[in-house]
């Protein structure tokens, strides 16, 4: 399918073209709103951001870069129509010329991913209508969210090694990337017993981003030295929540694992990578304290409000980005209730907005298979295996033509 209009002035909410928008959630009246690129002095969101985002196509005074496999920048209408990579065709997504995957998965610049802790989505709506998580409701409100989303499995390094890797890897705990407890057995690598060491030889999603030349980093908030591989005994560091640590080929570079895997006070969108991944605090991410209050959301919730706008005020977001705020698996960790739904908020210049809710059910390997067909790359273990329940991808949280 391929398209030749222009775009014109773009919100996030509104999507104002000069020949199609195709969200069916714009406001209209968000058209005359003044833009908006920062946290309020209280730390909440503006409107979540509902008018952060603004672009006009004709008005940027350099070229856009034509497309290609393993490089791309957003492109104009021409570009469009005649540059995507193999595989792809032209399309349009709020009324912006991009290419898309087979999946419907628009292609994108850059990616960015950040992981949250042991909520259950009953959990956090339940905190949003006692107004502990505002922020959290007002991104709700303003962009797509979806109520069909699952972890793949318990506790929670399962689920970070499956959304990097294609696969569990036949892990059942939360053992440790180095150290000398040993090889993980049935007996030491449980819901309750992680006193095992288990880094894996897979491959993952730092590999295919360097083979494709694209860039990439990975934030651990309070990690302190790059590629630390140890929990911070003196903070709130998890180690486990930092999955590219896990991989040999990564941890055993010195050179790439301290290029690539560093602390997040690092982290500045307006220099992104490519890709981005972001592991906030065991605080931040609301995982402690243990058991689980209502100040563990709302803890999350302060913390998330000025990450978000200060991510979709950066030119790597606007100019054909994604972020993607999602948690690794529901509340009881699989010890009382296994697989209850867990959140997913979906913001990007080519998403749905308005307060959308997609149905679909969904998992971490469908991400994984959106972050892949966003960025061109070959689909990874059961990232690429059709599973008649769920769907393969998040194409549904994205604009139709």
């Amino acid at each position: 399918m391929t398209t030749t209009c222009l775009p014109g002035v773009v919100l996030l909410v509104a999507a104002v073209s000069a020949c199609s928008s195709s969200s069916g959630n714009a406001d209209a009246g968000d058209a005359a709103k003044p833009a908006d690129t920062g946290p309020h002095t209280d730390g909440s969101l503006h409107d979540a951001g509902s008018d952060v985002l603004s672009h006009d196509a004709g008005r940027d005074a350099a070229p856009h870069d034509a497309v290609a496999d393993g490089a791309f920048t957003r492109i104009d209408a021409a570009e469009c129509t005649s540059g995507c990579p193999t595989g792809y065709v032209c399309s349009t997504a709020n009324g912006l010329p991009v290419c898309r995957a087979p999946s419907g998965v628009p292609l994108l610049t850059h990616v960015f991913l950040i992981m949250e802790e042991n909520t259950s989505l009953s959990t956090l709506l339940a905190s949003e209508n006692a107004n502990a998580a505002p922020n959290f409701e007002a991104m709700r409100k303003k962009y797509a969210t979806g109520s069909g989303y699952h972890g793949v499995g318990h506790p929670s390094l399962p689920n970070y090694i499956a959304l990097t890797s294609g696969g569990t890897q036949g892990l059942t705990c939360d053992c440790f990337p180095v150290g000398d407890a040993g090889a993980c057995t049935g007996a030491n690598c449980s819901l309750i017993e992680n006193s095992c060491d288990c880094p894996q030889t897979v491959k993952n999603l730092a590999d295919q981003l360097e083979t494709a030349n694209k860039s990439w980093t990975a934030f651990g908030e309070g990690m302190g030295t790059p590629c630390n591989l140890f929990d911070s005994d003196a903070g709130n560091y998890a180690v486990r929540h930092v999955p590219f640590l896990y991989y040999d080929d990564i941890q055993t570079d010195l050179s790439r694992c301290t290029a690539h895997v560093i602390d997040y006070a690092s982290f500045d969108p307006k220099m992104a990578p490519d890709f981005t991944y972001i592991a906030p605090n065991l605080i931040d991410d609301m995982h402690n304290p243990v058991p689980a209050t209502q100040g563990n959301i709302t803890n999350g919730d302060t913390w998330i409000a000025p990450v978000v706008a200060e991510i979709i005020a950066s030119s790597a977001y606007k100019d054909g980005g994604l972020l993607v705020i999602v948690w690794d698996e529901d509340d009881d960790s699989g010890l009382l209730v296994k697989d209850a739904t867990i959140p997913i908020y979906v913001l990007s210049p080519y998403a749905k907005s308005g307060g959308y809710v997609s149905a679909a059910t969904l998992d971490h390997y469908s991400l994984l298979a959106t972050i892949e067909d966003g960025m061109n790359l070959p689909r990874l273990g059961s990232a690429g295996v059709p599973r008649p329940s769920t769907a393969d991808t998040l194409a549904d949280f994205f604009a139709p033509q």
